[in-house]
């Protein structure tokens, strides 16, 4: 009964109790007993797949079965667009439902306040006596409706906004001076505050002009749910503008323009319509919108005494810094003024940001199509996960790696930081945007593994959350993938010959990636140094069985199993 009771760990999770218990087996089998061999065979399936080499030498034909072919990638399939939901489509009854169910959400999500702020803009556009009439009891319990007077706007936000317009509660000349003291009792000037001026402007000004000269829909209205705007779609709007005579409102254009997927083939039907934004959406598609550069560099901590209150736990290590150039195209009076503060220099001053959790999600949708810029802001915090223990960025990086436009060197950055995370959601939304990244084919799975081995260095990352979130990756049935990324890093993680801490939780990840996947390139550097030290500790077993896996899969791809690779992965 004992060897039965040891086969149950074939299928343990932990490679060196699969290794142990299978050396209990070699010990103790009988040459003669065929039946209790049959039955060991049968457990050999669950072992990984250099131990079941092993045990095909032991127990014979029956288990050499088990040893299975290297297995491709399955990577789960790609998060789907979705079709924004068509405003036009909205009735009267089912805006107000929808504006309502905002007004009492606390955090509202960017496609229904979309949709809800364009349907708004298209009944006051129709009727806007109707469309109050059926506000009012829907928003009884609003505060700035049961006040007598005027409000201000600086206290209502979003599609509220607009709905206290078409209530009568706000006037036009507070709408034009709303704005001026937004962003005042912040300690700097962060990028959430430039964000967030382009949205309060846009909605400030889709309010002014129902008072003034109704819009009959907003041209920003994304087409996508991640905020995209098609550029055809922006092209049909501007025609149906100009042919009811109408001058599209400034602050709407610009933000269609940030929204716009750049198809330098559309430039042509923009260029065809024949009006001064049809030219410059034209320009946009063309050059105007292009990313700015980014620039990369180590910066050493400071010293304790010279970090203010906030910027204290940000000093406290080497990190990595990205730098955003200025970009051209955003800063030509053509933009409103708060538009323009998107297309500043930007660097990394290391100071927190005291914005809300849950803030940025909605921020996503104001330049979707520029993954890179926002990987630049979003990489302190992702940095701060790692180094210091905060928590909540690794949601925003799953969710920017379903965005548009280039998947640039920023993003791989943020992703590498994102797996080194101290907490384990933040850890595992960053595998996420990993996997998104593969499935879309967008990942360097080279250059992210470079970018670890950089961060594995600086101590950013640490070896064993990075083991952690390997595992989760591998396990989602990229094993070649994370093969590749860990091929990369391991010669940061072995480099002085001791291997840092926690080094033999990765080696044993990467080992049993290489096993399961066939991988047969070159031994990384430090495998070998590690494989030959003497004793039993994770970092040299694992090391050995990596080596032995790479110099089995070598061997296959060169016509023949080596002899007796799989008895020194058991060794």
């Amino acid at each position: 009964m004992l060897l039965p009771a040891a086969a149950a760990a074939f299928g343990h999770a932990d490679t060196a109790l699969q290794e142990r218990a299978l050396r209990l087996v070699a010990a103790h089998l009988r040459p003669d007993d065929g039946a209790l061999r049959a039955e060991l065979a049968g457990q050999a399936e669950f072992l990984g797949p250099v131990h079941r080499r092993a045990a095909a030498d032991l127990l014979g034909a029956a288990a050499d079965d088990c040893a299975a072919e290297p297995c491709e990638d399955v990577l789960p399939p790609a998060p789907e667009r979705r079709r924004q939901a068509p405003a036009a489509d909205l009735s009267l009854a089912s805006t107000v439902e929808l504006v309502a169910a905002l007004a009492h959400a606390r955090q509202p999500g960017p496609g229904e306040s979309e949709t809800a702020l364009d349907a708004l803009v298209r009944h006051a556009h129709r009727d806007r006596a109707a469309l109050a009439a059926a506000l009012r009891p829907a928003l009884a319990d609003r505060r700035w409706l049961r006040d007598d007077g005027w409000t201000d706007p600086e206290w209502i936000e979003g599609v509220e906004l607009v709905a206290a317009t078409v209530l009568g509660c706000v006037r036009a000349a507070d709408l034009r001076t709303s704005g001026s003291r937004r962003g005042v009792g912040y300690p700097h000037d962060c990028v959430h505050a430039a964000l967030g001026a382009v949205t309060a402007a846009r909605i400030r000004e889709a309010a002014a002009r129902i008072l003034t000269d109704p819009l009959p829909f907003l041209l920003a209205a994304p087409s996508w749910d991640t905020g995209t705007l098609e550029p055809l779609e922006l092209v049909a709007r501007l025609a149906e503008y100009r042919r009811l005579g109408i001058a599209p409102a400034p602050a709407d254009f610009a933000q269609a323009l940030l929204r716009v997927r750049r198809d330098p083939e559309a430039a042509a039907a923009a260029t065809a319509s024949g009006t001064a934004e049809g030219r410059r959406l034209a320009a946009w598609l063309a050059s105007d919108g292009e990313p700015p550069r980014t620039a990369r560099r180590v910066q050493q901590p400071a010293p304790a005494a010279s970090l203010l209150g906030w910027d204290r736990t940000r000093g406290t290590a080497p990190r990595i810094v990205v730098e955003l150039s200025e970009r051209p195209g955003l800063q030509n009076g053509s933009f409103p003024a708060e538009f323009r503060r998107l297309g500043r220099p930007y660097a990394d001053t290391g100071r927190r940001c005291y914005h809300w959790s849950g803030f940025e999600l909605a921020q996503h949708a104001v330049m979707p199509e520029d993954r890179e810029a926002q990987a630049v802001w979003l990489l302190p915090a992702l940095t701060a996960c790692a180094t210091v223990g905060e928590r909540g960025a690794g949601e925003l990086l799953a969710r920017l790696a379903e965005l548009g436009g280039p998947a640039g060197p920023v993003l791989h950055l943020a992703v590498a930081t994102g797996l080194g995370a101290r907490h384990a959601e933040d850890r595992l939304a960053a595998v996420d945007a990993l996997l998104v990244l593969a499935a879309r084919g967008e990942l360097d799975a080279a250059l992210l593994g470079r970018d670890l081995a950089e961060l594995l260095a600086l101590g950013t990352v640490k070896p064993n959350r990075l083991a952690d979130a390997a595992r989760t990756a591998a396990a989602a049935g990229a094993y070649a993938l994370t093969w590749t990324l860990l091929a990369q890093a391991l010669p940061a993680l072995l480099a002085g010959g001791a291997g840092a801490r926690g080094a033999g939780e990765v080696l044993a990840v990467a080992a049993d990636c290489a096993e399961r996947c066939g991988a047969a390139g070159p031994v990384p550097d430090g495998v070998a140094g590690a494989a030959e030290r003497a004793g039993s500790s994770q970092l040299a077993v694992q090391a050995r069985r990596l080596r032995a896996a790479l110099a089995e899969a070598a061997a296959r791809a060169g016509g023949a199993r080596r002899p007796g690779a799989g008895a020194e992965a058991a060794a």
